[in-house]
């Protein structure tokens, strides 16, 4: 962990474990991915896959700013609102995308609403787009 300290405010900086993600940070993932596929008219919803990188800023007194890379992979499941991404399985050849996410969360708080800054989703290269 790499730590800044200001006048101002303490900034933090946390790097991500790519083989064991935090709850949070799958959280943020799954919300992201969520906002993405509501802001698309893709026929079927993609799930998050694999979480390539993650790291987190912290704004003091409780607020994160994720930035994350991640893989999605189409589901079976309709691009409807309020599907259940984790009860949707794969396509068996299913498309998939390669993303970059910014989201501002309050961590271990559903009653704070997260916000997803940034969404950047480019094509594995076999025709989604």
């Amino acid at each position: 962990m790499m730590c800044i300290l200001s006048l101002l405010a303490a900034l933090c900086f946390v790097t991500g474990d790519r083989s064991t993600h935090n709850p949070n940070v799958v959280s943020v993932a799954n919300f992201a991915i969520d906002f993405h596929n509501r802001m698309n008219n893709y026929p079927y919803a993609f799930k998050v896959v694999n979480i390539f990188s993650d790291s987190a800023q912290i704004y003091p007194p409780a607020r994160v700013k994720y930035t994350l890379e991640v893989e999605a992979a189409q589901t079976v499941c309709r691009n409807q609102a309020n599907v259940n991404l984790q009860d949707c399985p794969l396509q068996s050849d299913a498309e998939t995308m390669i993303c970059s996410f910014v989201v501002f969360a309050v961590p271990g708080n559903n009653t704070i609403p997260k916000r997803l800054l940034s969404d950047q989703c480019v094509s594995d290269g076999r025709g989604l787009f």
